[in-house]
């Protein structure tokens, strides 16, 4: 887990935060934060952490236990490490692919600029993918606030390749794992620090069952999938 040393002011951003990293060999670099400090308080606030706008581990356990105690009981979806029995073999690439149902969005997301509106995500968690966006929709009603969160920008749900990095296959191989605003949301930025993905949009997820990356790995937070914390 990272450390986030204490804040000072950003000099050409006052209404944002400067933290020390710590990096391997006991080097550290200084970086501004991409979030506001009032942003990282609203996050605090929301998960029942003290909001002071210092994100240290206590709020990262705060916010897996908000998200945690939002799930349904029993969880409908398997451990990240038995996937394969629950939901079958993983997709590859040019052979065979995991068995999907067609999804129709009730809103557009876009895809490299294209609309989408229909979805094929893994048979197991298509229902409840479409009640994720049924719940997205409520919490963003209108395109403007649905652009502002990130959610209309799409960055893919299945693809059979690797994980990166490691020779395990990504999630995306059983098209149980979908990424939003890549952009923003990087798989190596810290979350909240560093990342703009919304708790809101987490809740949504949470909701269904569905593992947001970015609370549970600190990092990531493009990235959705279907399994259990």
């Amino acid at each position: 887990m990272v450390w986030l040393g204490n804040p000072t002011t950003c000099l050409d951003r006052p209404d944002r935060a400067w933290w020390y990293l710590p990096h391997r060999h006991d080097r550290s670099v200084l970086w501004c934060n991409v979030v506001t400090t009032a942003e990282i308080q609203h996050v605090q606030t929301r998960i029942g952490a003290t909001p002071d706008g210092f994100w240290g581990p206590k709020s990262t356990a705060a916010a897996q236990a908000h998200l945690r105690a939002l799930m349904p009981s029993p969880h409908p979806f398997p451990k990240q490490s038995d996937i394969t029995a629950f939901y079958g073999p993983h997709g590859t690439p040019g052979g065979k692919s995991p068995p999907t149902s067609l999804i129709t969005l009730p809103f557009s997301i876009y895809y490299e600029g294209k609309e989408v509106r229909q979805l094929r995500p893994h048979e197991k968690c298509a229902d409840s993918l479409l009640r994720v966006f049924d719940r997205l929709l409520v919490a963003y009603p209108s395109t403007a606030e649905a652009r502002r969160a990130g959610i209309l920008t799409y960055d893919g749900l299945y693809n059979p390749r690797p994980m990166r990095g490691g020779t395990a296959w990504s999630l995306h191989s059983w098209a149980i794992a979908i990424d939003f605003n890549a952009e923003h949301n990087s798989n190596r930025s810290h979350w909240p620090v560093a990342s703009s993905m919304p708790i809101e949009i987490m809740e949504c997820f949470a909701h269904e069952g569905w593992t947001a990356a970015g609370a549970f790995w600190s990092r990531d937070a493009m990235h959705f999938q279907a399994t259990q914390p």
